[in-house]
C-alpha cells in the first residue's frame, strides 16, 4: 500500500512538472506577443495625445485596465470565501499568461519611454522599479505564485482611474482615485500582507514560504508615500481654488485738500465698500494709490499759485509792478531825444511830438504842422 502511494505521488509530481513546463513554454510566446501588441497600440494612440505626460500614460493605462480585469476571478474567490487566501483558485495557465503580459509591459514602457518620453522615466520610479518588478514577477511564475500576483493586480484599479483622467481630463475624478487607492493599495495590501504571514495560509497558498508576505511588507511604504503625496496635492489644489475664488477688495479713495471732520459711513460688503481717508493719514493699503492722487493735487495747486502770482504779487514783485507803472507814464525815448535836439529829423514821431520848427534844404524855416 505504501509502495502504491509512493508511485502515485511520483506520477503526480511528474505530471505537475510537465504541466508546469508546458505552461512556461506557452507563456514564453505570450511575453513576445504582448510586447509587440503594446508597441503597436502605443503607436496607434500616440497621435491622439499631444503632451509628453499623456504619451507616457498610454501603456500604463492599457496595462492597468487589463490587469484589473484579470484580477477579478481571484478577487471574487477571495471575497466569496470570507477573505481567506487558502481557497483562491490558482488557474495556472491564465495566471502565468497575465504575469507574462505584465512583464511585457514593464519592458515596453522602458523601451518606448527611452525614445518618446525619456523625461518622464525617473531612475527610482522608472528603471529601478520596473527592473525589480520584472524579477518579482519571474519569481512568482517560477514558484507557482502567479495567482497571488494576479490577486494583487487588483491594486492596479486606481492606476487605471488615474490614467484615464490623465488621457481624458474631462473624466477626472479625484475622489474616485483617492478612494480606490486607499481601499486597494493601503487596506487590501495590509490585509493580504498579514494573511500570508499566518502559517496555515502559507501552507495552502505559498507552500510554506514567507517570501510573498515579506514582499508585500516591503512594498507597502512606497504605496503609503504615494498616498500621502496624493492627499497633499488635493489639499494644495483646494487651497489654490479657494484663494482664486475670493473677490478682490476695491477701495474708492477721495482726496480732500482741507477737511477737519470726516463723517463716518456705514460698513458695506468688502467688494463694494468705500473708504475716505484724509491726505494726512495714509494707510498701508492705499499709500501708493493715494500718492499719485496727491502728486496730481500738488501739480494743480502749483499751477494755480503761478496764476495767482500775477494777481497777488509779493513784496519783491510789487516793486517790479510799481516800476512798470512809473515807466508807463514816461514819454518814449525818441520823444525825449527829439525834445532835446538829439532825435532823428526824418522821424515822423519826432515831427509830431516836438514844437521845434524844422528847416528845409533851402534854409527856410518851415513851421511844424
Amino acid at each position: 500500500m505504501m509502495i502504491m502511494d509512493a508511485i502515485m505521488s511520483m506520477f503526480h509530481a511528474i505530471d505537475t512538472t510537465l504541466l508546469h513546463d508546458s505552461i512556461l513554454r506557452f507563456t514564453s510566446s505570450t511575453l513576445f506577443l504582448s510586447f509587440l501588441g503594446l508597441v503597436l497600440a502605443f503607436h496607434l494612440l500616440v497621435s491622439t495625445h499631444a503632451t509628453t505626460r499623456q504619451t507616457s500614460w498610454i501603456l500604463t493605462t492599457i496595462t492597468s485596465g487589463i490587469m484589473s480585469l484579470a484580477s477579478l476571478p481571484f478577487l471574487w474567490d477571495y471575497i466569496s470565501k470570507g477573505g481567506s487566501v487558502k481557497y483562491i483558485r490558482t488557474l495556472p495557465a491564465f495566471a502565468v499568461a497575465m504575469n507574462r503580459f505584465f512583464q511585457a509591459y514593464l519592458a515596453a514602457d522602458l523601451t518606448i519611454g527611452s525614445i518618446y518620453y525619456r523625461s518622464s522615466i525617473s531612475l527610482l520610479e522608472g528603471w529601478v522599479h520596473h527592473a525589480i518588478y520584472i524579477l518579482v514577477v519571474e519569481l512568482a511564475i517560477r514558484q507557482s505564485w502567479a495567482h497571488i500576483f494576479c490577486l494583487c493586480a487588483s491594486m492596479e484599479i486606481p492606476t487605471f482611474v488615474l490614467g484615464i483622467s490623465t488621457l481624458y481630463p474631462r473624466l477626472r475624478n479625484n475622489i474616485l482615485f483617492a478612494t480606490s487607492f486607499f481601499m486597494t493599495r493601503i487596506c487590501l495590501h495590509i490585509i493580504l500582507g498579514i494573511s500570508y504571514f499566518f502559517t496555515e495560509n502559507r501552507v495552502h497558498a505559498t507552500g510554506g514560504s514567507i517570501i510573498p508576505a515579506l514582499l508585500l511588507t516591503l512594498i507597502l511604504p512606497l504605496h503609503v508615500m504615494w498616498f500621502v503625496g496624493c492627499v497633499k496635492g488635493f489639499i494644495r489644489r483646494a487651497a489654490q481654488k479657494r484663494s482664486a475664488q475670493l473677490t478682490p477688495s476695491v477701495f474708492a479713495l477721495n482726496i480732500v485738500p482741507s477737511a477737519t471732520n470726516f463723517p463716518s459711513t456705514a460698513m458695506k460688503p468688502i467688494s463694494q465698500s468705500t473708504f475716505t481717508f484724509p491726505p494726512s493719514l495714509p494707510t498701508r493699503h492705499n499709500f501708493r494709490l493715494r500718492l499719485s492722487h496727491r502728486r496730481q493735487s500738488f501739480e494743480r495747486a502749483f499751477r494755480s499759485l503761478r496764476l495767482d502770482f500775477l494777481e497777488l504779487p509779493s513784496v519783491a514783485s510789487q516793486r517790479v509792478f510799481s516800476s512798470r507803472k512809473v515807466l508807463a507814464y514816461l514819454p518814449p525815448r525818441e520823444t525825449v531825444f527829439g525834445y532835446v535836439g538829439l532825435g532823428r529829423k526824418n522821424d515822423p514821431q519826432f515831427k509830431m511830438t516836438t514844437d521845434v520848427p524844422d528847416i528845409d534844404k533851402s534854409g527856410t524855416r518851415v513851421p511844424v504842422m
